[in-house]
């Protein structure tokens, strides 16, 4: 009896230690912002839901908390929703508070342990002469520039013609939508360009569609954000790591193809010749490993977020028959019939750029953009505290009542003045702001507006006869695509 008594009390100190370890790291410091409780081991992972987390959050914990509120998942999370506060984070006096990435979570040590690269490392010297590098290499190609423009043309005449075989048949466009992006960036970075039917081309591409799809899951939010869950979930990390492990082995090989063929001194071809010459200058900074990395994030990241802006505002066009008329007969208007849009017609096109922003409002394809505090600091009256991880929720910022009228419906006019000229807005933040703005969007921007005036100008695309319209939601995922929908492709010249 007295062995189960102290057996009991042993017990019990062990919870009380427990609980007392957990509200420390719950609340680091005085005025911390507020948000649930949660429980150890699982944090607050029962406050919420993936599917609300970006959606219907408001209705459950922004009238509670405030439009700035923490959660444990792991470690205390400061979630940012309304855009003052957002462009605190992004845009404020304050310098570098919150210019670094996440503090690292289980998922990051599965594929960039030491955080290298562009898009998950910390805000450092050494991430910035991979960044200054990589925008001064692609400048010099032109990324972004006009005279870059021949490489998304052709890439875009064969997308069209592609689109002329299918005519009349209904189909999901996503594969080719895809392709085509995609060959972009591998003509510029890898130095290959693939036929659309390629089989190694087609099943890298859903490696790649595969991972962001699964990095968004649910099975990975436990895995990240509920420690306890891990050795549950080992099927499921080892599919992370598998599919981690053929995708870098993909851009691998393509840097070991550039290695046998370099030549120092000799005209670069492409990225890789770039990068390795610069390798030879300062070997300490720009290594192989890096390579890997800054690869995975520039490739991976813009073929990602283009393509799925296109299949959005395809998707748009479907449901908005009127909306897709417009910019069809504004394309004729300016282009007519004897060639493709190009980039001097952009200004000529304020409807078409308009469409276009409001697809990247609506659809959101980055609806949350992680942070870091690199410093003891505050955010709108709060401490936050060095290490603190900082999320902010783009999608409610482009979904907010207060900014957008009817913020669910499809509207380009809404980003037009009274002289029918585009007009942005700060609030729409497709592509982040501040120090870590993202460094393509001069080329996306670009990208987008050429694949998409060409397609609007050559083809008509509607719902298949008797189909149920598609879902305008979200599949989950890493970033935001649309749900698998087919369209009839009608051409009109």
């Amino acid at each position: 009896m007295y062995i189960l008594q102290l057996l009991g009390l042993f017990v019990l100190l062990s919870i009380v230690v427990l609980l007392i370890q957990y509200y420390k790291r719950r609340w680091p410091v005085a005025n911390f912002p507020p948000g649930p409780t949660g429980w150890p081991f699982i944090g607050t992972i029962l406050s919420i839901r993936k599917e609300v987390f970006f959606r219907t959050i408001a209705d459950k914990l922004i009238p509670r908390y405030g439009k700035i509120f923490s959660l444990m998942q792991d470690v205390p999370i400061v979630i940012v929703t309304g855009y003052d506060a957002i462009n605190e984070v992004f845009q404020s006096n304050k310098g570098f508070d919150f210019a670094s990435r996440n503090e690292p979570m289980y998922l990051l040590q599965l594929h960039n342990p030491k955080k290298l690269g562009l898009f998950a490392a910390d805000y450092s010297e050494r991430w910035q002469q991979q960044r200054r590098f990589a925008l001064l290499t692609l400048r010099g190609f032109g990324f972004g520039k006009t005279n870059f423009e021949g490489k998304i043309t052709d890439e875009v005449s064969l997308l069209l013609s592609h689109l002329k075989d299918l005519a009349s048949v209904p189909q999901d466009l996503s594969t080719l939508l895809t392709s085509g992006v995609a060959n972009v960036m591998c003509d510029t970075f890898l130095g290959c360009h693939y036929d659309h039917n390629d089989i190694e081309f087609q099943h890298i591409l859903h490696v790649m569609e595969e991972s962001f799809e699964i990095y968004g899951g649910k099975k990975s939010q436990l895995l990240d954000f509920v420690p306890i869950s891990r050795p549950f979930l080992k099927q499921h990390a080892q599919k992370i790591i598998d599919l981690n492990e053929e995708w870098y082995g993909f851009l691998m090989s393509k840097v070991s193809g550039h290695q046998k063929a370099f030549v120092a001194d000799s005209e670069p071809r492409d990225f890789i010749d770039c990068y390795l010459a610069k390798g030879l200058e300062e070997p300490d900074i720009f290594t192989i490993e890096d390579l890997k990395y800054v690869l995975s994030d520039m490739f991976a990241g813009s073929t990602d977020t283009t393509s799925n802006t296109l299949k959005f505002a395809l998707l748009y066009m479907v449901m908005n028959p009127d909306v897709h008329e417009k910019v069809h007969q504004e394309s004729m208007r300016v282009v007519g019939t004897s060639r493709l849009p190009c980039l001097e017609d952009r200004d000529k096109m304020p409807y078409t750029a308009a469409t276009i922003y409001e697809t990247q409002r609506l659809a959101t394809i980055g609806p949350s953009i992680p942070r870091c505090a690199t410093v003891d600091t505050t955010l709108a009256g709060y401490s936050i505290p060095k290490g603190t991880n900082v999320v902010c929720n783009i999608w409610l910022v482009h979904h907010d009542s207060n900014l957008w009228p009817d913020p669910e419906r499809f509207d380009p006019s809404r980003h037009l003045n009274d002289k029918g000229e585009m007009v942005k807005s700060p609030h729409v933040l497709p592509f982040g702001a501040g120090r870590r703005v993202c460094m393509g969007e001069t080329f996306a921007k670009m990208e987008l507006f050429l694949f998409f005036s060409s397609l609007m100008h050559r083809f008509k695309f509607e719902l298949p006869p008797g189909r149920e319209p598609p879902s305008l939601d979200s599949a989950p995922g890493f970033t935001a695509s649309p749900f698998p929908f087919e369209v009839l492709v009608k051409e009109y010249l």
